[in-house]
This record gives C-alpha cells, structure tokens and sequence, in this order.
C-alpha cells in the first residue's frame, strides 16, 4: 500500500509540476523586443523630421494624386517613373527617396494602381537586363525604351534660424513630352529648439 502511494505521488509529481507550469501567469517579460512610440505624437526634443512627417506627409500626396482628375478618370493607365528628391536643404547630403518611395508603394497598395502604374528607371531595366544576360527587346534598336508619360519627383528645401527650423517638402508629377508640371503638392513642417 506505501509502495502504491509512493508510486501515485511521484506519477502526480511527474506529471502535475508541467502542467502547474503551463499556466498563464500574466503577460511575458519583454525579453529584448522593441516598441514603437505612436508617430502621430511628436516628441518636444524633435529638431528635424522624423517618422510622422513621412508618414504624415506621403498620406496626403497619396490621397491628391489618386484623386487628381487626370489620374482617376483617364481611360488609360498612366505610367509614372520615379525620379528623385532634390535636396536642397542645409544638409545636402541626406537622402529623402524613402518619401517618393513610400508614395509609390502606397498608391500601388491602392485603388489607384487601375489607373496608375510605375515603371522602372530605364538605366535599372538596362543594367537588370544585361547582368540576366537577356536580348535587347525585339525592334528596340539595343536600347529599352521607357514606357513612362510621367516623372514623380520632390525637391525638399528649408530655412534654418537661430533655435528653429522650418522645412518645405515639395511632390510633383511632371509630364515628359513637354515637362509640363501636371500635379504638384507639398508639405510644411516647423522645428523650434
């Protein structure tokens, strides 16, 4: 009878301490993973811009060009080639692709990829087509030609001051047979010390 208790308890303890372990003892210790602070709320100590202004900002020219006329009601798809930001701001050397890049990644994410498609920068085809070791396209004479009509690109300027600075980013859309600026947005965003 002793030895069949002895038998029971250390069947229980064998069996019972894993699943007193298994039960829910709250939320996990955070273990090493990051957080990510809403970016909708600008922290005081921010001098420059930051994660909300590029969000914040693309959303908008997201929405003005899907909704530009143009683009919605055409009866063929306009093809855009994404240009770059010219940087003309007091530190020349940063680079602000990440907004054009955010801005075509958006609108293809939405309804306005009917309407609007992007094609790639010939030079990337060209150099992509040549290390795949493929053919010039039949008739093209050796060369890729674009199918682009459009050009995305932004210029970003501002205007530091003692202890404050203010940034005016610009989008446009500009037509490539006559360079006509068909779309053009922008976004303002002040920093004081």
């Amino acid at each position: 009878m002793f030895a069949r208790r002895v038998v029971l308890l250390g069947v229980a303890l064998l069996f019972g301490v894993p699943l007193i372990s298994c039960q829910n003892n709250g939320p996990a210790p955070n273990l090493g993973r990051t957080t990510t602070a809403d970016p909708a709320k600008r922290r005081s100590n921010e001098v420059d811009l930051a994660s909300k202004d590029l969000t914040t900002s693309t959303d908008d020219i997201v929405q003005q060009i899907a909704s530009k006329p143009e683009f919605r009601t055409s009866q063929v798809r306009a093809q855009i080639v994404m240009d770059r930001v010219e940087n003309k701001t007091s530190l020349p050397s940063r680079n602000f692709d990440i907004y054009l890049a955010r801005i075509r990644t958006k609108l293809n994410e939405s309804g306005a990829r009917y309407n609007i498609g992007f094609v790639e920068r010939r030079a990337t085809v060209t150099s992509i087509r040549e290390s795949e070791g493929l053919e010039p396209p039949p008739g093209s004479a050796g060369t890729y030609k674009s199918k682009a009509e459009f050009a995305l690109r932004g210029v970003f300027y501002d205007m530091p001051n003692v202890g404050a600075n203010y940034y005016l980013l610009t989008f446009q859309i500009v037509d490539l047979r006559d360079g006509e600026i068909v779309y053009e947005g922008s976004y303002e965003a002040k920093f004081a010390d």
